[in-house]
């Protein structure tokens, strides 16, 4: 009889590629690439094409293409997460206006979910006891008091595709916060990095405690990277976490594609209410180890 783990066990998959933009180059145009592009002046943060999840309830994702203003729709995407981390967010009010550049800069933001900075003063809180990350502190579209938190919870993921030099940047909502959490940790439970993994990410339609229709990210284990494959990927991760706090935090990451329109909260019942006492802390995230950011001649 075949030994379960092994009949469990996910397979190598050597035909995902870890693309290099220049890989293969002919060494001496590439040193006059480098030598160009010294000329021009140094942006911080990393180039991310966006990844983007549907309002009401949609399956597709949508996937910035070669230019910032086109998207595809992707129903499934296969990956590998090179880095993730939490991130919140607090606009007051109506949450601003896409058109508006300055309504887009959250009110006090956090890129570690645990620290944040008022834009406004300066003054650095704990997220864990800010009064707007509370329970019952958020209010619905029209304005009225809610379950949910007025600071919002995120999580950005950072991804490679086969084949693909390109980084994709998935903001994940309030919405799928909880479960992404308890998928990443699972990943990890089986012994293997996410570094190392491949992994396929869906949406499923479900409904928040008002009836509101919204998108739920599923992140499923999928294959494994060859080792050359996922070394790569480390030194990748290594590079992005030395720049990812540069990027900045921006109403575009909780608004939903293609509409653009205000994020929909997933609120706790009244025994879940019961069962947080008041207390309005993150839920752990995944632990992860040291990781990175994309060289442009890496």
């Amino acid at each position: 009889m075949a030994d379960k783990k092994n009949s469990t066990a996910l397979a190598t998959m050597d035909s995902f590629a870890i693309a290099n933009r220049y890989e293969g180059i002919d060494p001496e145009l590439l040193a006059e690439l480098k030598d160009e592009m010294e000329d021009l002046d140094p942006e911080s943060g990393i180039t991310c094409r966006q990844i983007k999840v549907p309002s009401g309830g949609g399956i597709a994702y949508e996937v910035q293409g070669e230019e910032e203003g086109d998207a595809d729709p992707m129903k499934e995407i296969l990956g590998v997460i090179v880095f993730t981390h939490r991130l919140s967010g607090y606009w007051p009010g109506s949450f601003g206006s896409a058109k508006d550049a300055k309504d887009k800069i959250p009110v006090c933001s956090s890129m570690d979910g645990k620290t944040a900075v008022w834009t406004e003063t300066g003054e650095m809180r704990t997220c864990e006891t800010c009064p707007y990350n509370q329970y019952g502190t958020g209010t619905d579209d029209k304005g009225n008091p809610s379950k949910g938190k007025a600071c919002k919870n995120m999580r950005r993921i950072y991804l490679l595709m086969d084949g693909d030099p390109n980084f994709y940047l998935l903001s994940v909502p309030p919405t799928s916060i909880k479960d992404v959490n308890k998928q990443l940790a699972k990943i990890l439970a089986s012994g293997t990095p996410y570094t190392g993994m491949i992994v396929s990410l869906t949406l499923e339609k479900a409904q928040n405690s008002n009836g509101v229709a919204y998108s739920k990210v599923v992140i499923k284990k999928k294959g494994l990277l060859s080792p050359a494959a996922a070394a790569r990927v480390i030194q990748l991760r290594n590079e992005i976490k030395a720049q990812y706090q540069s990027m900045a935090l921006t109403l575009d990451d909780y608004t939903a594609a293609p509409e653009r329109g205000r994020g929909v909260d997933v609120t706790p019942d009244d025994a879940e209410m019961e069962a947080l006492n008041g207390t309005g802390a993150f839920e752990e995230a995944p632990p992860h180890d040291d990781g990175d950011a994309p060289l442009p001649f890496a």
